[in-house]
């Protein structure tokens, strides 16, 4: 598989009374790299409405409608469902769908869904859902059990544990014909595969507690009809200073089913230490190392059975330098050693990545900005070379002070992994970028300093109002006369 999707959507949502309205602007624009046949350009207005009957019963309905060219994978469709709140945390859900047009032409489908969501304990819950889902294929069943709980060990410490159960009947005939194993499928065959019941657990553990250091690790594991797949992931953040913060993550999956095995397992190390000065923000840099074992492992290095392992190591420093609220510049430098070995030969290559941006703000909302790349890689022979250069204007505005809409212009499809940004073509291109600044409950953030606890002082007697003296005037008590 070879394509693209880049989806615009727009809508605006009303409360009439009970109901609610909403009407929303689709556009998808496909580029099917490999057999062009979903290659298009297609928009859509999707109309929905929701109305209560009651406090339990819930109707529910949506058009999609297509402006001018039909999209094959997204046809008019139109939905009505009803959502039963038989009991507390469980939803049953009956919907029914016509298609016209598409791959699935005129045809319909029925669906009767039970959604469970139970809470057990303060942190325990049971989810389920299992579905009957009836078309020109037949009747077919499949449903998941799970169990999530919380274990507090301490205060800031936690641990998680999970299971899910999946199961399906997969022995029914299908419009694309029976059934049968295989190890992945491209394009309209992937009809021809089944959701073969399985298994999910999990553990995670997460330590809070320290303001300025934060931990979490986590095992999942599947396995099943035919699949087994093993994800670890850890990751831990701490800061060595006020002004420097040490970050670092790694994650490593592994996966085979019923015909594939053999593959070796990918993994990821990132380690990181950040610079942010919390009385200035002038200035701002980050160094990384990354390390990748397999980065680019697909299916077929299975047939080769050669032994093959592949490995990257990156070093990258980038840093952002606002010598006032109208100039920004932003500057990257990377060193990349790749290197694959395999049971016939040895093959290595470094690769210089550079990047540079400078912006300049002509108002509180409006920006310029002008960006150079460039990708400088030696070959194994020592004697010959490969460069790149692209460079991009674009202009910007802010919605918010974290949101920015940008339109530009590319010279060149500089374009790589390991620079910031997209840039896959030379021509026309729209940006939006959000700056998070809520993950990890705003750790990192620079914060104002709270009023400090001081040392009790004791008030001058003088600020005090001062009491009568006693006297022949103004005894303090008759029996003093």
């Amino acid at each position: 598989m070879d394509n693209s999707l880049t989806t615009i959507r727009a809508g605006i949502q009303q409360k009439i009374g009970a109901a609610t309205l909403g009407v929303d602007y689709v556009n998808r624009s496909r580029d099917d790299r490999v057999s062009d046949v979903f290659t298009g350009d297609a928009s859509q207005i999707v109309s929905r409405l929701s109305y209560p009957f009651t406090d339990s019963l819930t109707f529910r309905a949506q058009n999609e409608l297509n402006l001018g060219s039909s999209d094959p994978l997204y046809p008019n469709r139109t939905t009505f469902g009803l959502d039963w709140k038989a009991y507390p945390g469980v939803t049953v859900r009956l919907a029914h769908q016509f298609f016209d047009g598409g791959l699935l032409n005129s045809n319909s489908i029925t669906s009767l869904d039970t959604i469970l969501e139970h809470q057990l304990g303060e942190n325990t819950t049971l989810r389920g859902r299992y579905s009957v889902i009836s078309a020109f294929n037949g009747v077919t069943g499949q449903g998941a059990v799970g169990l999530n709980h919380r274990w507090i060990v301490a205060p800031g410490l936690r641990v998680n544990l999970g299971y899910e159960h999946t199961f399906s009947n997969t022995s029914i005939v299908t419009a694309a014909g029976d059934r049968f194993a295989q190890p992945y499928a491209v394009g309209q065959s992937a009809s021809a595969l089944g959701l073969f019941g399985g298994d999910v657990a999990s553990v995670g553990i997460e330590y809070t507690d320290n303001p300025n250091f934060k931990a979490s690790a986590r095992i999942e594991h599947r396995f099943g009809s035919g699949n087994n797949n093993t994800v670890l992931s850890a990751a831990a953040a701490g800061k060595l200073s006020p002004a420097l913060t040490a970050l670092a993550r790694f994650e490593q999956a592994n996966f085979s089913n019923q015909l594939i095995e053999g593959l070796g397992n990918s993994s990821t190390l990132r380690v990181g230490l950040a610079y942010r000065d919390p009385n200035s923000d002038r200035w701002n840099a980050l160094l990384r190392y990354e390390h990748r074992v397999n980065p680019y492992t697909i299916p077929e290095d299975s047939e080769l059975d050669d032994g093959t392992l592949s490995n990257e190591h990156v070093f990258a420093m980038e840093t952002i330098f606002a010598p006032s609220w109208r100039w920004e510049f932003y500057g990257k430098g990377a060193l990349r050693y790749s290197s694959t070995s395999t049971a016939v030969d040895d093959y290595s290559a470094t690769t210089f990545l550079s990047q540079l941006r400078a912006s300049y703000r002509l108002g509180y909302r409006m920006d310029l900005a002008v960006e150079g790349r460039w990708i400088g890689q030696s070959k194994p022979d020592g004697l010959s070379s490969y460069n790149e250069f692209g460079v991009a204007v674009e202009t910007g505005y802010y919605l918010t002070p974290d949101l920015r809409l940008a339109v530009g212009y590319s010279f060149g499809s500089v374009d790589d992994r390991d620079f910031t940004g997209y840039r896959s073509k030379g021509g026309p291109y729209f940006s939006l970028i959000f700056k998070v600044n809520e993950l990890f409950g705003g750790f990192g953030r620079q914060r104002v300093v709270p009023p400090q606890q001081q040392e009790s002082q004791v008030k001058p007697v003088a600020n005090q109002e001062k009491p009568a003296e006693p006297g022949a005037v103004n005894p303090r008590n008759p029996g003093d006369l």
